[in-house]
């Protein structure tokens, strides 16, 4: 099967109008303050889980609750999560994705096994963003909300979807590894580049897939009820609540001052 991006063909025309309309929309001054606050992030959980290791396993959960509050696809779990799954299974789990002698995905599947909580797809989502945001020049970010290769749903195939691909017939859905996933994300970097997309790594994919998931759920609503759109948060807080960073600006304008 093919990628859904990679090895598929573009119409020229839908490429650059698409590159167009996201470089209107989405200012360097916007990318710039979601880089810097996207790093405060990335400082909190390297923090969280070399403390873990540093502790021997020790933490209490209140420390779990804040990093939980972080990843936005598995919040409204969080609650039963902190209730159901004991400290001490918390504390060994998460700090198996502490281990950087091992790959991504080992310590994905160690984590899985070792955290006794019944989705696993809310497992995997805390997995692989606490990864990303762990080793972020290594790993990217994959959390249902990017693609859910179960279902083919998110906002890559949006994405695929915007630049006009021709379809042979075969379907996109693909049991992606991490590694095809990785090759994604590389040719999202290139294709933007190539239309004059400044994205630096390793957030700027991270932010160009928050600007097309809140443009998504903003049409998604929209084309069921005008008046419901007028509840959706505009597409900027939308990005911050997706990327997990809407209650950090204000420990960056600390930090600065």
């Amino acid at each position: 099967m093919p990628y859904i991006l990679k090895n598929n063909k573009i119409d020229k025309r839908y490429e650059e109008k698409f590159f167009e309309i996201v470089r209107e929309n989405l200012p360097v001054e916007k990318i710039e303050l979601f880089n810097g606050l996207l790093d405060i992030k990335t400082e909190i959980i390297k923090e969280f889980l070399s403390d873990i290791i540093q502790t021997g396993g020790k933490l209490e959960k209140n420390g779990f609750d804040e990093i939980l509050s972080l990843i936005f696809s598995i919040r409204r779990h969080k609650e039963k999560i902190l209730n159901t799954v004991s400290v001490e299974t918390l504390n060994n789990a998460f700090g198996l994705l502490a281990d950087s002698k091992k790959s991504a995905e080992i310590r994905t599947g160690r984590f899985l096994e070792a955290f006794s909580y019944e989705d696993v797809i809310v497992k995997r989502d805390i997995a692989l963003e606490l990864l990303h945001f762990y080793e972020p020049g290594k790993n990217v970010l994959w959390t249902s909300w990017v693609y859910r290769q179960d279902n083919g749903t998110g906002c890559l195939p949006y994405t695929a979807d915007f630049l006009k691909r021709t379809w042979d017939g075969n379907p996109y859905i693909m049991p992606f590894s991490i590694r095809e996933m990785k090759d994604e994300i590389d040719y999202l970097y290139e294709l933007s580049g190539k239309n004059g997309l400044n994205l630096k790594r390793p957030y700027g994919a991270d932010i160009l897939l928050s600007y097309m998931y809140s443009d998504y759920v903003y049409k998604m609503v929209y084309a069921e009820s005008k008046s419901l759109s007028i509840g959706v948060p505009e597409g900027f807080t939308l990005m911050k609540k997706l990327l997990g960073i809407e209650k950090l600006e204000m420990r960056g304008m600390e930090e600065a001052g």
